[in-house]
């Protein structure tokens, strides 16, 4: 079963004004901002599972851009929490904030063999609003970590 990218804006707050007759600024379209994540993976040279989460905004300027992140495995009882990025932020309006990402690593045992799933968050803040997203992404098969 193959799952597609998942994204989810979920706010978004556009300033009205009542200013002198300039032309207002353009909201971004959905299409512009939201986030990203692949699926988890075994990673052999440091032996873990990495999977690389990424909040984007082609709209300029960018204020602030903040990604985080969360990776799970699948136990007999449900999802495990077994890693998580916390909330870092970059700040505009430098370009490279348009563009944050992130690794969520998560340790494994050798030899043990789980699927995993792994959530994104993110959050960009522009002088016309703000888009919140989230998207998430995991393995149909099990990974084996390591040798066993």
């Amino acid at each position: 079963m193959h799952r597609s990218l998942v994204v989810v804006l979920v706010a978004v707050a556009l300033l009205t004004s009542a200013a002198p007759s300039f032309a207002a600024p353009v909201p971004a379209a959905a299409e512009d901002c939201g986030v990203r994540v692949n699926r988890p993976h075994y990673s052999r040279a440091s032996e873990e599972i990495h999977t690389r989460i990424e909040s984007f905004c082609r709209t300029v300027p960018v204020v602030s851009n903040t990604v985080s992140g969360r990776t799970y495995r699948q136990r007999f009882w449900g999802w495990e929490l077994i890693a998580e990025q916390p909330p870092t932020t970059t700040k505009g309006p430098a370009a490279f904030a348009q563009d944050h990402r992130e690794t969520v690593v998560a340790g494994c045992e050798a030899g043990s063999l789980y699927r995993y799933r792994t959530e994104v968050f993110g959050t960009v803040t522009f002088p016309q609003g703000t888009y919140s997203a989230s998207a998430y992404e995991e393995n149909d098969q099990e990974i084996l970590c390591g040798r066993p």
